[in-house]
Parts: C-alpha cells; structure tokens; sequence
C-alpha cells in the first residue's frame, strides 16, 4: 500500500510563534518575549525539548532556557499550520525533527 511522508519546515519565528499561541490558548505560562536563539533535544530524555530565547533589549544578556515536550512542540505547530490553512490530517501520525535552524513537523500516513 502507498504511503506518504510529508515535512513542514519551521523557522524560529514561527516556532516561537506557534509556542506562544498554544501557550495562550491552553492557559499556560507564555515565553518571554524575544527570539529563539536555539533548539536542543534532551541527550536522555527523548521526550523533552530545550528553547533558548533571547530578547535584544535585554542587557543583562543570558536569555531564557525553557523545557517542552516534544507533544507539546508538535501541538503547536499542528494549531499553527491551522491558522496559516495547511491542512494536516487527523489520522496520520505526527513527529517533531530539530536541525540547526528549524524545526521540521512530520506527517506520515
């Protein structure tokens, strides 16, 4: 039987994006205002996922380093494809990929 696999590629503004909207929708604590300056998977927790985000006009510099489950991340994207009109379907099951500078979810029925 066929299969298919597909990729939605992310930058970091609209993964910060994506965060932030899911966050406000679903009454959690949003991120700091500023800029994802990097994305790190945790070496003994597949599960878990690091942020790192920056804001320019803080001085102090350092940033903030913010924990997400990897559901979490693919919710998000998920209600951000949502808004921009991507469609996803409901049956096929869904991972979230970090590279250097994006974030990739992946569809695959």
């Amino acid at each position: 039987m066929p299969r298919e696999d597909r990729r939605i590629i992310f930058d970091y503004d609209e993964t910060y994006k994506a965060l932030y909207s899911l966050c406000v929708q679903k009454e959690r604590k949003k991120p700091p205002t500023g800029a994802i300056t990097m994305l790190v998977e945790d070496d003994k927790d597949d599960s878990r996922i690091y942020v790192r985000i920056e804001n320019q006009l803080d001085t102090q510099g350092g940033g903030a380093k913010i924990e997400y489950s990897r559901d979490f991340l693919a919710a998000a994207l998920m209600v951000y494809c949502r808004g921009c009109g991507i469609p996803l379907p409901k049956k096929a099951r869904k991972s979230v990929m970090v590279r250097e500078n994006d974030v990739i979810l992946r569809v695959e029925m």
